[in-house]
């Protein structure tokens, strides 16, 4: 007998899937893609959060949004309908839809626009938005990218064929994991600060009141938003030439950033176990103590 190792034959047909992470070669877009910004605000009613106020505003790279008027704004009001609408929770509905149906028009006329953000829609947003869709199917239908009760993306198709994408809904709070205020200090101070609502006010009996109010704040925010994704897309653009509408959080962003531009497959490859070396690997995992001693006396 021989005390060579045998080496062991692989069964099984061999798997298409690579062995290890490839690297991404230079993406051949010449230009950056426009997007809409949009934000929500709820109140208060038999101790759910109805909403009360919806807008959106369409943002296109090169553009200046610190001298566009307020007005390029498009914002909906549920006390609006209060004279041919009696029920508060139907006029909320009517305002959802107006906004839908507002969005599903502008991407249709604007053929490169796909991509709608709102600040924390993986958790609050999209919650409230996933709702008004649920009462429209049949008109349209919508998919959800869901992880660990977090919502990363909702894609919306209308009717009930799930072929033609009509636009996808985001977290810019995935890209950006940080209060809005922070980000508009740091990448576009001159829109100046997120304003202030009294939200012990946010209650329906108080929302003819604080109509005004609430809308100004509602449009502060909705332009802050804008300003901080346009100015995250052209430093990302100018740096490394990708855009951030083609990623839906930071890790992949950051995942695409060094695949495209510092990752070498050839020298040091990231190898990808299969899924029984994965097991086998994780079985090796333990808790460990991160305690830090500082001796005195």
């Amino acid at each position: 007998m021989s005390d060579e190792p045998v080496e062991v034959v692989a069964m099984g047909k061999k798997s298409r899937r690579p062995d290890h992470i490839l690297a991404l070669k230079a993406i051949k877009k010449i230009k950056r893609s426009p997007f809409i910004v949009a934000d929500i605000e709820a109140a208060l009613h038999d101790d759910v959060h109805v909403p009360c106020a919806v807008g959106f505003l369409v943002v296109k790279p090169g553009e200046d949004l610190a001298s566009k008027s307020e007005y390029y704004i498009e914002t909906y009001f549920s006390e609006d309908n209060d004279f041919s609408i009696s029920d508060f929770k139907k006029r909320s509905e009517r305002m959802m839809l107006d906004f839908i149906e507002r969005l599903a028009a502008v991407v249709s006329d604007e053929k490169e626009i796909r991509t709608v953000y709102f600040h924390n829609f993986s958790r609050y947003d999209g919650i409230i938005v996933t709702r008004a869709f649920t009462s429209q199917i049949g008109k349209y239908s919508f998919q959800t990218v869901m992880r660990k009760h977090k919502m990363y993306e909702l894609k919306v198709y209308r009717g009930n064929e799930k072929k033609k994408l009509l636009f996808r809904i985001r977290d810019s709070y995935l890209l950006l994991p940080a209060a809005l205020n922070n980000l508009a200090q740091d990448l576009c101070p001159k829109f100046g600060s997120k304003g202030t609502i009294p939200y012990e006010k946010l209650r329906l009996e108080y929302l003819p009141e604080i109509g005004q109010q609430l809308l100004a704040y509602l449009k502060q925010d909705i332009r802050l938003l804008g300003g901080v994704m346009l100015k995250a897309q052209e430093i990302y653009w100018n740096l490394y030439k990708i855009d951030i509408v083609d990623t839906i959080t930071l890790s992949s962003l950051a995942l695409s950033i060094f695949r495209m531009h510092y990752y070498d497959p050839k020298s040091w490859p990231i190898h990808i176990p299969t899924r029984n070396q994965e097991r086998f690997i994780r079985r090796g995992y333990y808790g460990g103590h991160a305690d830090v001693y500082k001796p005195y006396g």
